[in-house]
């Protein structure tokens, strides 16, 4: 009879024991949530993130992107990424390029980057960008906006409305109304 009653317990030692690692293993603060604006409807496949940090090597594996964000989320219907407080910096042997901004808008997986307010661009050494709004293509590192832009270049100043830019061959043109100001 003592036989019959020590299998009956093995069930009862195997969860205990599992609960006693659940237990130890289970976080002691909670788990911050990322507050994010759904616009009233989550669905399935939503995902958010906090403190977002992506790498991009190329084949040498050299580091040539490094982008953060506060705050993503991303909505599978239509493959949108949306980011808030962005900062991408790429890396190049001419001189890398980085861009901030307030909110952005990653579309189509990785085809094209969007961003707006307080949008800042510095391409090293000394070429500064300052608009509300722009688009950003990584395949063909190209910039374009029809918002005003502010470009400057040491001291020297050019203002307009509109904007095409390659990163690749370092050409700008500022599309429309264009004024500037030359410090020798």
């Amino acid at each position: 009879m003592g036989r019959a009653v020590w299998p009956s317990l093995w069930p009862v030692l195997v969860l205990a024991l599992a609960l006693a690692v659940l237990w130890w293993t289970w976080p002691r603060q909670p788990v911050p949530m990322v507050t994010i604006d759904w616009q009233g409807k989550v669905q399935r496949g939503d995902q958010a993130a906090s403190d977002v940090l992506l790498r991009e090597y190329d084949a040498e594996g050299k580091l040539v992107l490094l982008a953060r964000a506060a705050t993503a989320y991303h909505l599978p219907q239509g493959s949108q990424t949306f980011l808030d407080d962005l900062q991408v910096t790429r890396y190049r042997s001419q001189g890398n390029l980085h861009l901030t901004a307030q909110h952005g808008l990653l579309r189509n997986g990785d085809q094209e980057l969007e961003v707006w307010d307080q949008v800042h661009a510095l391409l090293e050494p000394n070429t500064t960008l300052s608009t509300a709004r722009l688009r950003y293509d990584p395949h063909t590192e190209i910039i374009a906006t029809q918002s005003p832009v502010r470009l400057t270049h040491g001291r020297n100043t050019l203002d307009g409305i509109g904007l095409w830019a390659s990163v690749k061959t370092e050409e700008i043109k500022i599309l429309e109304q264009v004024r500037g100001n030359y410090v020798p």
